[in-house]
C-alpha cells in the first residue's frame, strides 16, 4: 500500500489522490470516520507531516470534516434550501445530484387536535390523515417529516408513499399544485422517538420547520411539520 517515494508527484499529492479514491469506490462512506494520521502514516509509510498535508487538501475540498478532539470523517450530506422558495424534498435533493428516499412510518385517520382546527381552519370533531415519513438523501437520514392533512385527502390512505414524492403523486395524478404559506423556523431537541428515526443520539438538537401547505386556489391541504438533522441542511434567504 506504500506511495511511490521515486515518482515526480508529492507524496501528501499520492495521498490525497488515494484517500479520495478510496472515498469514492465506497471504503470509506459519508459520515464514516477514516483512520488517524498515525494509523494512516503506517499503511502507506509516510510521515504524519505528509498524512497531514494531505488530509488538509481534502478538508478544503469539502470531501472530509475534521472535528477536534474526535478525528476525521468524509462529509456528510449537506442539502441547500432556500426559506424563501418552495421547493419539495424530493426536487432539492435532486437539484444537487443527490438521491432522494422516504419511508413511510404513519399513515393514519386521526381525531383532529386544537392546534389541527386552528391551523387548517378545520371544525372541532374533524378527522384528519396523519402522514409520518423519514426522509432520505443518498440513503442517509435528514429528516422527519409529519403531514397532517384535512378530510379531502383521505384517498392518500391508498398511497404506497415510500421512495417517491408526495407533491409530485398530488400533482400527476389528481391534478393538484402545492404552494407553501408563511414557514416557521426554530430550534427543537429529537424526543426518544425521533432519534431513533433519525439515527442520532436523543436530545440532539434539531430544525423545526413548520409550515401551512394549500392548493392553487389557496385551499388548506396539510400542515406540515420537519424535524431536520442540523448539520445535514444550509438554509439560505
Amino acid at each position: 500500500m506504500g506511495l511511490d517515494n521515486q515518482g515526480s508527484q508529492p507524496l501528501y499529492k499520492q495521498l490525497e489522490e488515494k484517500i479520495i479514491q478510496d472515498i469514492e469506490n465506497g471504503i470509506y462512506r459519508k459520515g464514516q470516520k477514516i483512520p488517524t494520521e498515525k494509523e494512516l502514516s503506517q499503511m502507506y509509510d509516510v510521515s504524519r507531516i505528509t498524512v497531514r498535508k494531505a488530509l488538509e487538501e481534502i478538508t478544503k475540498q469539502g470531501i472530509l470534516e475534521r472535528h477536534a478532539g474526535k478525528g476525521t470523517y468524509v462529509a456528510s450530506v449537506k442539502l441547500q434550501r432556500s426559506i424563501a422558495t418552495f421547493m419539495s424534498f424530493t426536487e432539492c435533493c435532486e437539484a444537487q445530484g443527490l438521491k432522494p428516499g422516504a419511508r413511510m412510518i404513519k399513515n393514519v385517520i386521526e381525531d383532529a387536535t386544537a392546534e389541527d382546527c386552528d391551523t387548517l381552519e378545520i371544525e372541532p370533531e374533524s378527522k384528519v390523515l396523519a402522514i409520518d415519513r423519514i426522509r432520505y438523501a443518498d440513503g442517509v437520514p435528514v429528516s422527519l417529516e409529519q403531514g397532517r392533512f384535512t378530510e379531502d385527502y383521505f384517498y392518500l390512505l391508498q398511497e404506497n408513499l415510500n421512495d417517491c414524492s408526495l407533491f409530485q403523486i398530488l400533482r400527476e395524478k389528481y391534478g393538484i399544485t402545492l404552494t407553501s404559506g408563511k414557514n416557521i423556523l426554530e430550534l427543537a431537541y429529537a424526543s426518544f422517538e425521533v432519534s431513533r428515526y433519525l439515527q442520532i443520539p436523543s436530545r440532539s438538537p434539531l430544525l423545526l420547520m413548520s409550515g401551512l401547505i394549500m392548493d392553487g386556489n389557496g385551499k388548506n391541504v396539510f400542515y406540515s411539520k420537519q424535524y431536520i438533522v442540523g448539520d445535514k441542511f444550509k438554509f439560505y434567504l
